[in-house]
């Protein structure tokens, strides 16, 4: 019963480590934590993830203060499309979502970069200029 259990929680255990080890694993959870605790926590873990972007409290708050902002005007939260993935090399990707609110959508974009093993946050930013990628 003990080795059972013990397979169980290493295999798990893998697959959690695997997750942490994708570019598109962060995006994922920063959507997850948004959903169930808020914008404030969302931005606390994704920017944790690069120890140069974290300790920037500043630009942190600011941050923080305008995806509240924003957010409460926009209504209820209904989840995420991907829009776009582009890979500048292999670790350097933008991935581009689709959160989707009440009045209308808002598009995020995610630029991760790994140096070695670990994936991280190297940039952020969001706006409500989803239309603009229409091709005419």
């Amino acid at each position: 019963m003990i080795k059972y259990f013990l397979i169980i929680i290493l295999s798990t255990l893998s697959l959690f480590l695997k997750a942490q080890n994708s570019y598109d694993s962060i995006p994922k959870i920063f959507f997850n934590i948004f959903e169930q605790k808020g914008s404030d926590a969302a931005i606390d873990y994704i920017y944790a993830t690069n120890k140069y972007i974290s300790g920037n409290l500043t630009a942190n708050l600011k941050v923080k203060t305008e995806l509240k902002k924003v957010t409460l005007m926009l209504g209820k939260y209904h989840g995420i499309d991907i829009i776009d993935t582009q890979f500048i090399s292999t670790s350097y990707i933008r991935l581009s979502y689709l959160a989707k609110f009440d009045r209308q959508p808002l598009k995020f974009n995610f630029t991760m970069y790994r140096s070695d093993k670990k994936w991280q946050l190297q940039q952020l930013r969001f706006d409500d200029k989803v239309s603009e990628g229409f091709k005419k």
